[in-house]
């Protein structure tokens, strides 16, 4: 199949990418709501970058935690809780959890890029998306391999996606070991690397991995980026994106750069 990275619409804005991590929450509401999107949206985020949970009835909503706690105050699950239970939670910074569905019929235009925090936001997240005909603006990512690759195969055309942290850590030591066809061999599967500076003693923002990841054709988004120096810093060494907590800064200092 040809590398959809080249033809998929959702890598197709001009770079830099800036992915607002959980929308805009410095803009005076809680993350992962329809209001933080659209604050990010409207100051030039190019994505909005956001989680699934699933709710005890099987809805997949916009969320990071597996509870309350944090946002809320309340020590209850997500997967706990009805989809209409959910929706009477008042978050603690303003506004409420939304469902995958809202956030896409709402924000027609905007680009998701979607992390699947368990398995049962599989087939439910495919199910909206598909019903919703929205696979050219999501990217599917999640830390487990097997759960983003299930996703895809429930799709029936391509959608982009992000290697999860098996694939990350495979391609780094190809990389590493100059090992070519099976760095490009590992990065057949996806489109792009969702990254952060480094983990422990391994740099994943080193020049020689960042340049045989461009030479394997995938894109590099390092996350989760808030100083203006920093975002620079990446963005001159190849980076393609910036995913962050600052979409203010973000647009500001990148503009700048371009």
């Amino acid at each position: 199949m040809q590398n959809s990275r080249a033809i998929h619409p959702y890598l197709s804005p001009a770079r830099p990418h800036i992915l607002a991590h959980r929308g805009l929450a410095s803009a005076g509401v809680a993350e992962n709501t329809l209001e933080a999107f659209r604050a990010a949206i409207n100051l030039g985020a190019t994505h909005l970058e956001t989680d699934i949970q699933v709710t005890m009835d099987g809805v997949p909503v916009l969320f990071h935690d597996e509870d309350l706690v944090r946002v809320a105050g309340l020590p209850r699950k997500i997967s706990q809780l009805s989809s209409a239970e959910l929706n009477a939670v008042e978050l603690i910074s303003g506004g409420r959890i939304p469902t995958l569905r809202a956030a896409l019929e709402n924000l027609p235009e905007a680009r998701f890029n979607l992390d699947l925090k368990v398995s049962a936001a599989v087939a439910s997240s495919v199910s909206v998306i598909r019903d919703l005909k929205a696979e050219d603006r999501v990217l599917i990512t999640s830390f487990s391999d097997a759960r983003r690759a299930s996703a895809l195969k429930l799709f029936d055309v391509p959608v982009v996606s992000s290697a999860g942290s098996i694939r990350v850590l495979a391609l780094w030591l190809a990389a590493k070991l100059r090992l070519n066809t099976l760095t490009r061999l590992l990065a057949q599967q996806v489109q792009a690397l969702q990254l952060p500076t480094h983990k422990g003693p391994l740099r994943f923002d080193s020049p020689a991995f960042i340049a045989r990841m461009r030479a394997a054709d995938l894109e590099l988004h390092f996350w989760t980026i808030n100083d203006p120096a920093e975002m620079l810093r990446l963005i001159e060494l190849g980076a393609h994106g910036i995913v962050t907590d600052r979409t203010d800064i973000a647009v500001k200092t990148l503009r700048i750069a371009s």
